[in-house]
């Protein structure tokens, strides 16, 4: 495998991370605006619902991520192989500054991210089932003939 194409992976791999990533805050976001305006009033079936199936979807994102953690392990091992490089990178993330504790820049991202993550959705799941929401936001729906007009 040329660096060429190694690179090009590479781009293609950050394409997909920050995607997933989107994806996900998108996710969040959607659910958090569901809860403020319908799920904070709703029935705890409607909840648990809601919160499975922002759970599944998390998961799913979190699978994906984990498989595209792997290939981008693999384009390092692919890189390092590489006798000669004309863009004279040494290696993509696996630095390990001493202002991170030990950790690469590959691992510190992933501890990031997972408590970033874990603290979001624990955060969510307080909101959905034990957060006492003040007054309610739904005023009664009244239609008349005249507002048909």
């Amino acid at each position: 495998m040329s660096e060429a194409e190694i690179l090009a992976i590479r781009n293609d791999l950050t394409g997909l991370v920050i995607s997933v990533v989107s994806v996900s805050f998108g996710m969040i976001s959607a659910y958090i605006a569901g809860l403020w305006l319908f799920l904070r009033e709703a029935p705890v079936s409607l909840r648990l619902l809601a919160f499975f199936l922002l759970s599944c979807g998390l998961a799913f994102m979190g699978a994906l991520t984990l498989g595209l953690n792997g290939l981008l392990t693999g384009t390092d091992r692919a890189w390092s192989k590489l006798t000669t490089r004309a863009t004279e990178i040494a290696g993509f993330g696996d630095v390990r500054p001493p202002w991170l504790y030990g950790l690469s820049g590959y691992e510190a991202s992933t501890v990031l991210g997972a408590i970033a993550f874990g603290a979001i959705y624990l955060s969510l799941a307080y909101l959905t089932f034990a957060y006492k929401w003040p007054g309610t936001t739904a005023a009664p729906v009244r239609i008349t003939n005249e507002s048909m007009k």
